[in-house]
């Protein structure tokens, strides 16, 4: 139990700052993109966040649950594809 306590918190760390650093990396815009002088060229890749948010979420049923291990799977699962639907749903809300 104690192990799949720390598998949820290192997932949710690393993903988290990955999710933070893409959405920002996309939302602000390259060198070449942002001629403008806003901070935020392209808000809509913020949609990450909300995404990663609920697998982190449904990953807090872990401290609940009598069977954590298919809470900790369905929360890594969601965190991870959360950064890829982001990204896709960002280039498609974006265009």
């Amino acid at each position: 139990m104690k192990k799949i306590k720390i598998a949820y918190v290192l997932n949710t760390i690393l993903i988290g700052l990955i999710a933070i650093l893409i959405s920002t990396f996309f939302a602000g815009g390259t060198i070449a993109e942002n001629y403008t002088d806003e901070t935020w060229v392209s808000p809509v890749f913020f949609v990450i966040l909300p995404i990663w948010a609920l697998g982190f979420l449904l990953g807090l049923l872990i401290f609940k649950s009598k069977n954590p291990g298919i809470y900790l799977f369905i929360s890594i699962l969601i965190t991870w594809i959360s950064i890829l639907l982001g990204v896709q749903l960002g280039f498609n809300l974006a265009t």
